[in-house]
């Protein structure tokens, strides 16, 4: 109907089907007039609105009016005068209508170019893809027009129309010269290749020329460069602002707060109002499944009533970044046409190689359209996937830092419900799916389009055997639903196990210092190892159900033929089943299967990827700090103010209607006994309890905080001390002084550009405490929050600090001070003390005026003091009960220097100051020794087994294929009963092959994962300290999260299709070599540029995947660090900056990821254009050779080369992909083979179970080191301590007390001379074999989560009497029978739910339990009160009567009782011997100590 309507405007034919057999086949008249000048046009006008409307949402700014853009309008105001001539002209010389319309027609088209000329100079549009097109379609087409004049006025020798020959060779000139002109970039004035200010390379893609964009050539130079040397940064190109973080974020932020905050309002209508009535963001409201199976937990009660929506994350991703979304799926649109025209020309190809009478060049012609076809599927393609990874970019991105920004303002109950492993999890997986399904989302549309057309496609050659073939597909999808909701509950499943472990192994690296001293190790391998088997078992099942689906849908498009093929030879007769039929259906099998094939993965992935949208939904949610609960009115005088408040850190309440008024520049001591609330007071001040009425809190002012455990940064001990505020050289040095951190800035190697290791590791307890609060001091806040801040540091610097800092005349004495303490001896001095019992304040006023009411306060200084001191007395010695023994573990001990500024304190650049080593990044081809150890994990046997059913799968295809090939060209003379038959059978062989293969490759595969994750585990615990100390776990986590994922996941996956792939090209050339031998002329060159093109790239893809593995690690690292100190960066207001430092390192990932994936996409470009070779030269070879070959045979070899550019991008894609995600397994390898510490047992020198009996320790000629760069930070060390004595160790800084004790444990290993144990030689035994006989109660406690009962015995040695009989001497029975769960209670991770105190108690208890021969304190008691610190000690005294017990001293009364005391300086023992005689020695450095102290 439509050629019937277009021949009546042409008023001739439009088409002439007899030409083919002609001398010189062309093209008729009509339609050279209509299709091939309407055909650009139509593609313009379609495209065009789409186009305008994503210039209106450009951002960029306009161009400059240049030489190309004037020569751009000069060329289309010709073609506009030369087109409105040309239809003048017709219209005087020709009355059929088409004269008329066609020009028409050009003329609004090229108007439409004039005003996007314009509209994209305005909007910033360097080169437009739009016009490019049109003028390159246009071009095109009007080949076939030259050639058609050509033949027409010189080879037939019509008479000539000069006119009409000049206005052609116009228009076609001025065609081109538009064409070359879109080719060029628009330059600005500002453009360059160099930011300046960033000093980093420009990103080039939006300057360079349309070819150079198109063929992704402007890469070039990186890949060329990788190709010569490694890549360093310098190399890449800064990220793009729209891009950046950032921008990124701000876009989604603002899409999730508007949904968000629409839940919200209608939650809080809904909650109920005797529950709360205060104004929260509430809780996630998931489904009870979901609950269970994510470990979700609904925050706040619902009344009943109509079911409240929950905000979709999914929905805000594509509000804000559907435009480029959608437009990639038009790209896609256009790709999905492109590839059904290689079966029609395999259709038109066949006919002329079975009608030997149509000429050469109509075989020649379907030759080149079948290759420029296949030459813009590929360009189109690729752009395509360029477009997808951009936008999953953008996901992956903003969905991380929005996660950290979520972070940071949970509240402390929701924080405690989400681990720091499930935190991290949102980020490593569920983040990094959303952004990985992104490329393939498309294909949910995608493949049902190229089914229905296929199916319209393969109605023509098989009539209705093709709808009963496709059919049978129905079977499958029900099977498949099933298995998809079974697979979406066991991910879930798999999910919540993989954030257990990864919670537990971050414990473990927390407390990895307390695994050591115990010999843990194992117990918490076996532990790690408990998850990990059920998370294997959760991951086989998800594999075994994806083998049933993959089976299914690769079976199908097998099932489809046969049945197909089966259908149609019954319904017809044998002459009918032609080379045509079969060939052209089997083409569009092999479109089918591609759809078939990849939807189970886009099922699974898109149950993954509803599983993480759930998961980051619920995260979201989550309740958070609520800004309206702490007011900040400026009240004159006033500095805190509550007023009726509840406050809870769940939802039942701790305190009750707080009422309290803190006056501004007051000192405010708050004190009680250990789990009173006195830490919780200052929670509640900074907002980080949850406010459960509408009592009201206002702060006046800025605030700062010094918690009670300090939260250092892995940065210099500078950075950690300005905390981002702009550097004041005099306000500096002086808070140094103040805080006595010049004498510790002398021993490090670097002064105070010295780095300090993850979590302060390299620092001791006093100097830690001392940076945290000078970082308080440096902020110059208004209300100084001071959590009990000198409990680790002795009494000497706790004074200096005091008078310099907090007191009444120091640095913060016009500031407001919340001081909790235990040190009774600044009381007096303070303006007010508030008392605190169970969480209620009992008392407040003066200390005299507290002290002569005789009620709390007084009660709780007469438990702190010795009833025989006087009254007078009390205060005083209470000041004289510490000795300056401030512990510290030097790394580098130093001479003493003179005082200095600390200019002069930040030294030249040695060893010892960096000390968190950079991560390693492999350079060079991954070595043979990975893949072996790779191989070796799958076993041998599986791999062989595997490689075998693989061959013999694809074997049996290629052999149906062959088969069907023969059976095509005798079809008349055969049985076509028997015939289907054997084809059959083949497909049933191949089909068991191939779930034969997937079965073995799932057992091979899960082994190797297992194993990979149990070896890397084994080899980190038995790492030195030494390892973990230049470490960050950050790294460490990233092995255990990341790459053991990819050793799941990415691994299986990518050997698996490189497999596939590798096995499809060597059948598909060894298919077109034997039915076109003169192909293997071809064959040679194809092979030397494909191995040029894949060596050229691999060496930059493979640098650029380890650099951007490298750079994921300080994401993780910043994150599990702020989440360990998300307190401290509210208390100061750092929420932005710290913000701003996470962008800042998921940009420096992009800064490689980007450049990966844009070197991706110019390596698939090459090798499609390779692959289109193969099959033009097939094609080409085939039409030659038309009078010697079948249409059978043919038909085979170009069915095979037509999927073979696809194949060949995929094998060097996936063997890329194989060699990046096997650095994996480098990384693993590499942590597998870390410095170990010493065997755990030997047998041969195994001590006696009872050893040792007597506990003497001999210490003969000892000197020890931390690290080989450093000096011995013990010397030469000589004594004996006898069995059951009591030694006290004192030094002052940097004196060499905690290496004595790491050197007791063997912790310290690079050492000369020996340690004797009852005359055993510890460094011959094995390592828990002397670990398991010594007992150490750390300075800092360290609780495990899990129970009570686990805390205290992982190994599950002990009964319930012996762990309550420890509990009750620690003092801590009563606190936990009148627990819930009792032993089985649930300590939160790090032990949140417990006081410092309480953790303190509980390594009490630990020690009780082993009760051993030899007992080491370090600084035990330091983060207690007097109270619990003297119940301690009558408790240790009592236990470990006949044990020897050597103690870091903090407090001098905990060592003056001792049988000796031992005085350490710079690594040396310059004193050993009875308090009494030390004393005595008026010259000695004990006494010059105690005198210090006021003791003597």
């Amino acid at each position: 109907m439509f050629d019937k309507a277009i021949e009546s405007l042409c008023g001739s034919p439009l088409w002439d089907n007899e030409t083919v057999y002609s001398k010189y086949p062309d093209f008729t008249e009509c339609f050279q007039r209509t299709y091939l000048i309407w055909g650009p046009c139509i593609v313009l006008w379609l495209v065009a609105p789409f186009w305008f409307y994503m210039l209106t949402r450009q951002k960029a700014e306009s161009l400059r009016i240049s030489w190309l853009f004037i020569t751009k309008n000069i060329t289309m105001c010709l073609l506009l005068i030369l087109e409105a001539y040309h239809l003048v002209f017709n219209i005087m010389n020709y009355t059929q209508p088409i004269y008329s319309i066609t020009p028409t027609i050009s003329i609004m088209s090229y108007i439409l170019c004039l005003v996007l000329i314009h509209f994209e100079r305005i909007k910033g549009i360097r080169s437009s893809t739009l016009q490019f097109s049109f003028w390159g379609l246009l071009a095109l087409a009007n080949l076939i027009t030259v050639r058609s004049k050509i033949l027409k006025y010189y080879i037939e020798a019509t008479n000539l129309n000069l006119n009409e020959i000049a206005i052609f060779i116009l228009f076609y000139l001025l065609v081109w010269s538009n064409l070359i002109l879109t080719l060029f970039s628009h330059k600005n004035k500002n453009s360059a290749a160099f930011d300046q200010g960033l000093e980093q390379k420009i990103l080039p893609e939006n300057y360079v020329s349309m070819l150079s964009r198109l063929s992704f050539w402007w890469i070039n130079d990186l890949i060329l460069t990788g190709y010569k040397r490694d890549l360093t940064k310098d190399d890449l190109w800064k990220i793009d602002d729209t891009e950046a973080s950032e921008h990124l974020t701000r876009k989604l932020d603002i899409a999730w707060n508007k949904a968000s905050h629409k839940y919200i309002r209608e939650l809080n209508n809904k909650a109920d109002e005797t529950f709360r009535s205060g104004n929260r963001s509430y809780g996630n409201g998931t489904t009870d499944e979901e609950q269970k199976l994510t470990g979700a937990s609904p925050e706040v009660k619902i009344k009943t009533g109509s079911k409240i929506k929950k905000p979709s994350f999914g929905w805000c991703l594509c509000r804000v970044y559907a435009g480029k979304f959608l437009a990639g799926s038009l790209i896609k649109l256009i790709q999905d046409i492109l590839l059904f025209v290689g079966p029609v020309i395999l259709n038109k190809l066949l006919n002329f190689i079975k009608d030997k009478d149509q000429n050469m060049t109509v075989g020649l012609f379907y030759t080149a359209l079948l290759f420029l076809s296949a030459l813009i599927q590929s360009f189109v393609l690729q752009h395509y996937f360029h477009r997808m990874f951009i936008v999953g970019s953008r996901i992956k991105t903003s969905t991380t830092n929005l996660i950290y920004k979520k972070s940071l303002r949970l509240l402390t109950s929701a924080r405690k419900s989400t681990t720091v492993g499930e935190m991290t999890n949102l980020i490593a997986v569920n983040a990094q799916m959303l952004g990985d399904l992104t490329t393939y989302l498309n294909i949910i549309w995608s493949a049902p389009f190229q089914i229905i057309v296929a199916m319209v496609m393969l109605w023509q050659y098989l009539g209705v055997a093709a709808l009963i073939g496709v059919s049978t597909i129905l079977i499958f999808i029900p099977l498949n639903i099933v298995i998809g909701n079974k697979t979406k509950k066991i991910q879930l499943t798999k999910l919540k196990q993989q954030d257990s472990r990864i919670k537990m192994i971050n414990e473990v690296l927390s407390g990895i210092k307390i695994l050591k001293f115990y010999g843990w190790e194992i117990s918490f391998k076996d532990m790690i190892g408990s998850i990990r088997s059920k998370e294997l078992k959760y991951l086989k099942q998800m594999g075994l159900l994806s083998i049933s689906t993959s089976f299914l849908f690769i079976c199908a498009p097998l099932v489809i033929t046969i049945v197909s093929f089966g259908s149609f030879i019954m319904l017809n007769d044998s002459e009918k089943f032609t080379a045509n039929v079969v060939f052209v259906s089997l083409s569009l099998f092999n479109i089918l299967r591609f759809p078939l094939t990849v939807l189970p993965g886009i099922i699974s992935a898109l149950i993954s990827a509803k599983v993480s949208l759930t998961r980051i939904s619920s995260f979201l949610l989550k309740e958070e700090i609520n800004d309206g609960d702490i007011s900040n009115i400026d009240i004159p005088g006033i500095a805190i103010k509550t007023e009726n408040a509840d406050l809870g850190w769940d939802h039942t309440p701790f305190f009750k209607d707080l009422n309290l008024e803190i006056k501004k520049g007051k000192l405010i001591a708050i004190v009680g006994s250990v789990g009173s609330g006195k830490s919780s007071l200052l929670s509640g001040f900074l907002g980080e309890m949850n406010k459960l009425n509408d009592g009201k809190i206002n702060i006046n002012g800025q605030t700062a905080y010094v918690p009670q455990q300090a939260w250092i940064q892995n940065e210099t001990v500078k950075n950690n001390i300005l905390f981002g505020s702009p550097y004041d050289e005099k306000l500096y040095n002086q808070i140094l002084k103040s805080c006595s951190l010049m004498s510790d800035l002398r021993i490090m190697p670097a002064g105070d550009a010295t780095e300090i290791g993850e979590k302060g590791i390299n620092l001791s307890g006093g100097q830690k405490q001392r940076i945290s609060l000078a970082r308080s001091l440096y902020s110059n806040a208004d209300i100084y929050m001071l959590d009990d801040p000198l409990s680790a540091v002795d009494s000497h610097v706790g004074k200096h600090i005091f008078e310099q800092v907090i007191g009444p005349k120091g640095l913060l004495k016009d500031k407001t001070r919340i001081f909790v303490t235990n040190s009774l001896g600044f009381l007096p001095q303070m303006d007010e003390i508030i008392v605190l019992e169970n969480g209620m304040i009992v008392e407040h006023g003066q200390f005299d005026e507290l002290n002569s009411r005789n009620g709390a306060f007084y009660t709780f200084i007469q438990s702190h003091l010795n009833d025989k001191l006087t009254k007078e007395d009390k205060i005083e010695d209470e000041k004289s009960l510490e000795v300056n023994s401030d512990s510290v573990v030097p790394k580098s001990p130093e001479s003493k220097l003179p005082s200095q500024s600390v200019k002069s304190l930040t030294k030249e650049k040695k060893d010892g100051e960096k000390l968190t080593i950079k991560e390693k990044i492999e350079t060079g081809t991954v070595k043979l020794s990975v893949l072996k150890e790779y191989f070796r994990v799958c076993r041998i046997p599986r791999l062989i087994g595997f490689v075998i059913f693989f061959c013999l799968g694809n074997g049996a295809s290629v052999g149906s294929n062959v088969f069907l090939s023969y059976w095509s060209n005798n079809a008349e003379n055969t049985n076509k009963y028997s015939q289907f038959t054997i084809f059959a059978s083949i497909g049933v062989a191949q089909s068991l092959m191939t779930i034969g293969a997937d079965l073995v490759y799932l057992y091979m595969t899960y082994g190797a994962a297992k194993s990979l994750h149990e070896m890397m585990l084994f080899s980190i615990l038995r790492s030195t300290m030494e390892f973990f100390e230049s470490t960050p776990s950050g790294r460490i986590i990233n092995r255990f999260s990341k790459d053991i994922d990819a050793a799941e996941r990415a691994i299986p996956e990518s050997f698996k299709s490189l497999s596939r792939c590798l096995f499809h090209v060597l059948f598909t050339v060894l298919v077109i070599s034997s039915s076109t031998p003169l192909f293997l002329i071809s064959l040679i060159p194809i092979i030397i540029i494909y191995i040029f093109v894949q060596r050229y790239f691999v060496a930059s893809m493979r640098q650029l995947k380890r650099m951007e593995s490298a750079s994921k690690s300080p994401i993780f690292s910043h994150f599990s660090e702020t989440l360990t100190g998300v307190t401290t960066i509210r208390a100061y207001n750092s929420q932005n900056r710290f913000i701003k430092i996470m962008q800042n390192h998921v940009d420096e990932n992009l800064l490689y990821y980007f450049p990966n994936n844009i070197s991706n996409r110019w390596l698939a470009l090459r090798l499609e254009l390779i692959g289109n070779l193969i099959t033009v030269f097939a094609s080409f070879f085939a039409v030659l050779a038309r009078n010697s070959i079948s249409a059978g045979l043919v038909g085979l070899s170009i069915t095979y080369s037509l999927n073979v550019s696809q194949t060949l991008n995929w094998l060097v894609r996936m063997s890329a992909e194989f060699e990046t995600n096997i650095t994996s397994v480098e990384r693993i390898k590499e942590y597998c083979e870390t410095p170990h510490e010493a065997e755990y047992h030997i047998e041969e020198t195994k001590p006696e179970s009872a050893w040792p009996q007597k506990g003497e320790v001999k210490f003969e000629n000892y000197s020890v080191k931390y690290r080989e760069v450093l000096g011995n930070v013990l010397k030469d060390i000589n004594f004996v301590i006898d069995p059951a004595e009591k030694i006290g160790i004192v030094g002052r800084t940097g004196a060499g007390k905690s290496s004595l004790t790491l050197s007791l444990f063997r912790i310290l290993e690079k050492s000369t001379g020996i340690i004797l144990i009852d005359d055993v030689n510890i460094k011959k035994i094995g390592l828990h074999d002397l670990r398991h006989k010594l007992t150490i109660i750390p300075q800092d406690p360290v609780i495990f989560s899990g129970t009570i009962r686990m805390n205290l015995d992982p190994f599950k040695e002990k009964n319930d009497d012996d762990l309550w009989r420890a509990l009750d001497l620690a003092g801590l029975k009563d606190f936990v029978y009148g627990l819930e769960n009792k032993l089985e209670y649930e300590c939160s991770e790090g032990g949140e739910n417990l006081s410092v105190g309480q953790r303190q108690l509980i390594c009490l208890a630990r020690a009780l339990l082993r009760k051993t021969k030899i007992l080491i304190l370090d600084e035990a008691t330091a983060s207690i009160d007097h109270q619990t610190d003297k119940q301690i000690q009558m408790t240790i005294r009592k236990e470990f009567t006949d044990c020897t017990v050597l103690t870091i001293a903090h407090r001098l009364n905990t060592i003056m009782d001792s049988s000796r005391i031992m005085v350490l300086d710079q690594g040396k023992i310059i004193e050993f011997d009875t308090p009494q005689s030390l004393l005595k020695n008026k010259n000695g450095s004990f006494y010059l100590m105690a005198k210090d102290a006021g003791l003597v």
